[in-house]
C-alpha cells in the first residue's frame, strides 16, 4: 500500500502534530483554570486537544501499517536492486 506522504513528510507531520498537541494542552489547561472546566471555551479547547491527539494517533497508525507492509529488514531500494540482480 502506498501513502501520499514521503518518510520525511511523515516525520515532519508527526513533529508538527506533537507541537500542536502540546500547545493545545497548554491552552486547554489555561482556559480550564481561568474559566472553569464546564465553560464553553474550556470544553471547546478540550475538544480541540482531543482532535489533535486523535490525528496524531492516526498518523502513528499509518506509520505502523506501512512498516508492517514492508518485508522485515528490507527497504524498497534493496528489493529493487535484488530484483535486477536476478
Amino acid at each position: 500500500m502506498q501513502y501520499p506522504l514521503s518518510r520525511d513528510e511523515h516525520a515532519a507531520m508527526a513533529r508538527y502534530l506533537m507541537g500542536i498537541r502540546k500547545q493545545l494542552q497548554d491552552v486547554s489547561d489555561l482556559f480550564t483554570a481561568r474559566y472553569g472546566k464546564n465553560s464553553n471555551v474550556a470544553e471547546i479547547a478540550v475538544k480541540a486537544l482531543v482532535s489533535s491527539t486523535l490525528l496524531e494517533h492516526e498518523l502513528m497508525l499509518l506509520d505502523l501499517d506501512s512498516e508492517s507492509a514492508r518485508p522485515a529488514g528490507h527497504d524498497v531500494e534493496s528489493l529493487q536492486i535484488r530484483s535486477v540482480a536476478f
